[in-house]
């Protein structure tokens, strides 16, 4: 019989106690700018300075334009700016100690990977940072012959060039929209140019060479 769904969280360092709810609905519980990378059974997060990169923007972007989604009930205090700076030593190190309870307590099997979500996040006194990190099993889906189905449905969000845990909650009211068999839902303000996908990256490789 295989072992059960494992999930892990931790808050600053420290394992929670209590069993973790999904990636899903821990975002849809706490604000909070994040990122979510997918992770090796080794433990080899992809593009991870990147998505340190991008959370660190997306912290400091909400700080300055929308408190409020980071968890502060207004502009932020001294010592709350002074935490957005180098977050990179304190997101690692909740990183290192969710992937050492995930590999104490649940191996991975065959064809599983890990998915990982950091985020950041006011503390109660709204005096520093909160680092979160969830680490969930992840089994790749594979769209084979099928391939992806997309439709357009939803406008663009705001603060489009941070990631955020409230974005979360406004996905949920675009789901409705899916029609069957429909893999991904793509924003548009006017229903010409795309902005970006619900759930997915979009990008471009350029040759050398070509036009």
């Amino acid at each position: 019989m295989p072992p059960p769904p494992a999930t892990v969280l931790v808050t600053n360092g420290t394992v929670s106690p209590q069993s973790p709810p999904s990636a899903a609905s821990f975002l849809d519980s706490t604000p909070g700018a994040y990122t979510t990378a997918r992770a090796s059974a080794a433990g080899r997060l992809l593009w991870w300075p990147r998505h340190l990169l991008r959370l660190a923007d997306s912290a400091r972007l909400l700080a300055r334009f929308h408190p409020h989604f980071l968890g502060l009930a207004g502009p932020p205090r001294k010592p709350f700016e002074d935490s957005l700076v180098g977050i990179e030593p304190l997101v690692n190190r909740s990183v290192l100690v969710a992937l050492q309870e995930m590999r104490r307590t649940r191996p991975l099997l065959p064809g599983e990977d890990m998915a990982l979500t950091a985020l950041l996040r006011a503390s109660p006194a709204e005096e520093d940072l909160e680092v979160c990190v969830h680490l969930g099993v992840y089994v790749p889906q594979v769209f084979g012959e099928a391939r992806a189905r997309l439709a357009v449905a939803g406008k663009g969000r705001d603060a489009a060039a941070a990631k955020y845990a409230p974005w979360a909650r406004m996905r949920k009211s675009m789901e409705k929209m899916r029609p069957p068999g429909v893999t991904e839902l793509l924003l548009t303000n006017d229903g010409d140019h795309i902005l970006e996908g619900s759930i997915t990256n979009f990008f471009v490789v350029c040759r050398k060479g070509m036009p």
